[in-house]
Parts: structure tokens; sequence; C-alpha cells
């Protein structure tokens, strides 16, 4: 997996952003307005959940459960 670079703009929604989070669907770096939609999402618990089960494995490059 190749790790991404933070450029200063969210990788999703192309804003300048200063702070940045990996989504939890994939290894896309964004916002927090970003963060806050997936938060909002209905499936974004099982994605959690499912991250959490991957690292609590040892599996610490998990690309997340994809952009649905």
């Amino acid at each position: 997996m190749k790790e991404r670079e933070w450029n200063g703009r969210c990788q999703r929604c192309r804003v300048k952003s200063y702070s940045y989070i990996m989504s939890m669907y994939s290894v896309t770096l964004i916002c927090s307005l970003c963060s806050d939609k997936e938060r909002e999402r209905p499936d974004y618990d099982e994605a959690a959940k499912t991250e959490s089960n991957e690292v609590k494995k040892g599996n610490f490059n998990y690309e997340g459960v994809g952009e649905r």
C-alpha cells in the first residue's frame, strides 16, 4: 500500500484544510467536514467496527471497507 501524502487539501472534497484524518472507508485523507459526513452514514458503525477488529488482529495497513 502506498502511503498518501497530505498536501493541505482534502483528498475527497479538495477544500483547503490544516488538519486531516484518514477516511474510515479507504486510505483517503479527509477534512473534518468530510469526516463529519462519514459519521452520519448509516454504515459508519459497521466500518468503524471492522477497522477496529483489523487493528486488533495486527493489521495496521487496513485499507478500509471501500468507498460505497
